[in-house]
């Protein structure tokens, strides 16, 4: 659906939007992917205790285990290559037609997947694809490898938000106390609320395409219909006139609904262009985030971040490095 012409997008998106279901919170197999993030992150947890400390590669592995349950099914939990040939394929595809088409490697990824949506494991995003009717002219595992890839940066999401709760105290106190009085399968709206502040401050999309539908006018000119125009989502989300503590870790602004009245935040987009699966990761990066905050006290080794001075305009996950002291 991504790289879909717009026709071919209105007749594609209704069908993403049946399996992923972006408006039920929490998901349809809302209660199979906590149990599944449960298990990942403990599994998780054991690895990081026996050296005391949780780095990038650690969490990154137990994180595309998890992903590969939940979108795929549990057979696929150790099958890496799936995994590994998408990011084959998307490092050469950056370099667009300076590097040859992969099209053995792109053939076999698809048909492990096409197996996967064939196995329909209970409780998998695949046993969704295979039961919901596809539209016409669409292949219903070729919309996988979207949802697949938009688990990346729902990794860097989550793994910047546990640096942010190892720096705030309070956020992370807050946090805590909503795992313990929540019950099985629960949403976590606080926890939710410090991803979407994690995707304000360090958008993991931060240029996004539009075409302007009537003539515009800005502070510099006009700009007519159909202009193609880039809409900078670092820049207007900690623009500190209008959001006041722009650049602080404040989750607040997330608890409430948000009105056109209110200052725009585009952490999953927006329009008819908005991401269908944000329901999806926010329920299982928000479970992830409660697994791991309720379970060990971290401690943010490298780099630093201090909620007493404006945190960085970027920050890079790969580098993030924590020490555990239990809980």
């Amino acid at each position: 659906m991504l790289i879909s012409s717009p026709e071919e997008r209105t007749v594609r998106r209704p069908f993403n939007e049946q399996v992923l279901q972006p408006q039920r919170r929490p998901h349809e197999h809302g209660q199979r992917m906590h149990e599944v993030v449960a298990e990942e992150m403990n599994a998780l947890l054991d690895h990081a205790r026996l050296s005391g400390t949780l780095d990038w590669p650690v969490f990154a592995t137990a994180w595309h285990r998890m992903v590969r349950r939940v979108v795929l099914g549990d057979t696929a939990r150790r099958d890496h290559a799936v995994t590994d040939d998408l990011l084959r394929l998307r490092k050469d595809a950056n370099w667009s037609f300076l590097k040859p088409a992969r099209t053995r490697r792109r053939q076999r990824f698809l048909e492990r997947l096409a197996d996967y949506v064939e196995r329909a494991e209970p409780g998998s995003l695949a046993q969704m694809v295979a039961r919901t009717p596809g539209p016409e002219g669409t292949a219903k595992h070729h919309q996988i490898p979207q949802w697949l890839f938009a688990f990346d940066a729902a990794a860097w999401a989550t793994y910047r938000a546990l640096a942010l709760l190892a720096t705030h105290d309070g956020h992370a106190g807050t946090a805590r106390e909503e795992v313990e009085a929540a019950g099985a399968g629960a949403d976590f709206p606080y926890l939710r609320a410090c991803i979407l502040e994690s995707l304000r401050l360090w958008p993991t999309t931060p240029a996004i395409l539009r075409d302007t539908t009537q003539a515009t006018t800005w502070a510099g000119g006009m700009l007519p219909a159909g202009a193609s125009i880039i809409v900078f989502a670092p820049y207007f989300h900690r623009d500190h006139a209008r959001i006041s503590r722009a650049h602080r870790f404040t989750p607040d602004l997330w608890l409430r609904a948000r009105t056109d009245e209110d200052w725009p935040l585009v952490p999953f987009s927006g329009g008819p262009a908005m991401c269908p699966g944000r329901n999806v990761v926010l329920h299982t990066a928000g479970a992830a985030l409660a697994q791991l905050v309720s379970a060990e006290e971290f401690t943010l080794v490298d780099p630093p971040l201090s909620p007493r001075r404006a945190l960085p305009g970027g920050i890079s996950p790969f580098h993030l490095r924590f020490r555990l002291s239990g809980p």
